[in-house]
């Protein structure tokens, strides 16, 4: 059996599996291997990164992951069994939507390194996405953007200090200061989850 066969059947079973993080992991492993076979090493981004660090908190339909395009890349999507349909490649069938938002992270951005099965997957830093989430839920007045900000911020393996300069690196120490304030109201107040998505919609206003 050729490898493509190999990983199309490796879809195959991971399509029948139950929506969530572990799910989006083995999936984005598998793209990850097959993309290296022609020289890529994808970075997983955005709500997927988001879903892995919260541990299904948030979930997504969608795995982007950043790496060099080219018409190889196109190839072997197609041949994995994806459609192309404007940026993102599509397959119908399993439900699964990929794109490739950028060909690398951003200067200073960096990567961790996750076992994932028999294979390893690179992910974003979790202080890197969550200035991400910040810069949207600020510059983009994105609240669902600041509630991620916010559910990452509740994970115990943030380094704190890098955090703190890379949001001044990013302008967005007031909007860290804006999350982390409703953080407080919400463990303080026991707030329930739409109240916190309220408040975050009501605070990012002063953002502007």
């Amino acid at each position: 059996m050729s490898l493509i066969a190999e990983w199309k059947k490796e879809l195959d079973g991971l399509s029948k599996l139950k929506k969530g993080p572990e799910k989006t992991l083995l999936i984005a492993s598998v793209l990850a291997e097959a993309l290296q076979s022609i020289e890529r090493d994808p970075i997983l981004v955005g709500g997927a990164a988001v879903e892995f660090y919260t541990l299904g908190k948030y979930s997504t339909a969608d795995i982007d992951m950043v790496t060099d395009g080219g018409k190889d890349l196109a190839k072997l999507m197609l041949d994995l069994g994806f459609e192309k349909i404007g940026k993102d490649f599509v397959d119908r069938k399993r439900g699964f939507y990929i794109e490739f938002p950028g060909s690398h992270l951003g200067a200073g951005e960096k990567v961790r390194l996750v076992e994932v099965g028999k294979r390893h997957l690179r992910i974003i830093s979790i202080e890197d996405l969550i200035v991400d989430r910040l810069c949207a839920y600020k510059f983009w007045q994105s609240g669902i953007d600041g509630v991620n900000a916010l559910l990452l911020l509740e994970q115990p393996v943030i380094d704190s200090v890098r955090l703190i300069a890379r949001c001044h690196a990013g302008n967005v120490e007031d909007a860290l200061k804006v999350v982390k304030f409703v953080q407080e109201q919400a463990i303080r107040k026991k707030l329930s989850p739409q109240k916190v998505s309220n408040l975050l919609e009501s605070e990012k206003k002063k953002l502007i």
